[in-house]
C-alpha cells in the first residue's frame, strides 16, 4: 500500500535562502507515516492506549538530491519497505512533479510505552504488509 499528499512549501519550512531546510523533510515523512497508517486502518493512539506500543524512530537515512524551493508544490510518498519482528521500515520521497528531491528509509522500532523495551509490532500492522 502506497500513501502520498501534496504539500506547499511555506516560509516556515525553508531558510534564509528561501530552501527548504533539510530538516524538515523528516516531518513531511512523519505525517506521511501517520498518514499512510491511518489509510491501512492502523490508529497509533488506540495502540498506544489499548496496548501500550508506540513506536520510535530508530534509523533516518536521507539522500538529498535536489532543493525544494518557497512556494514549490511537494509531494510526499510513503509505503512499508519491510516488518521485521520489532521493526518496521518505510520507504518515503519527496517529489516536486516527477523529479525525486529527496528519498528516505526510515526505520520505526516497536516500544513498550513502560519499560521502553522492544516488543512484536501488533497484528493489526504486519497482517497488512506482504
Amino acid at each position: 500500500m502506497k500513501h502520498q499528499f501534496t504539500h506547499r512549501v511555506i516560509y516556515q519550512d525553508t531558510d534564509a535562502e528561501g530552501v527548504v531546510y533539510y530538516a524538515n523533510y523528516l516531518g513531511f515523512f512523519e505525517r506521511g507515516r501517520t498518514e499512510l497508517l491511518r489509510q491501512m486502518g492502523v490508529s497509533l493512539k488506540a495502540m498506544k492506549e489499548k496496548q501500550g506500543i508506540v513506536f520510535a524512530i530508530i534509523k533516518a537515512e536521507c539522500d538529498y538530491r535536489s532543493p525544494a524551493f518557497y512556494d514549490d508544490e511537494i509531494t510526499i510518498v510513503t509505503e512499508i519497505e519491510s516488518v521485521t519482528p520489532a521493526r518496521v521500515v518505510f520507504k518515503q520521497s519527496a517529489l516536486r512533479k516527477d523529479k525525486v528531491l529527496v528519498s528516505a528509509a526510515i526505520t520505526a522500532c516497536a516500544l513498550d510505552i513502560k519499560a521502553f523495551k522492544p516488543v512484536r509490532v501488533p497484528k493489526e500492522l504486519s497482517s497488512h504488509v506482504s
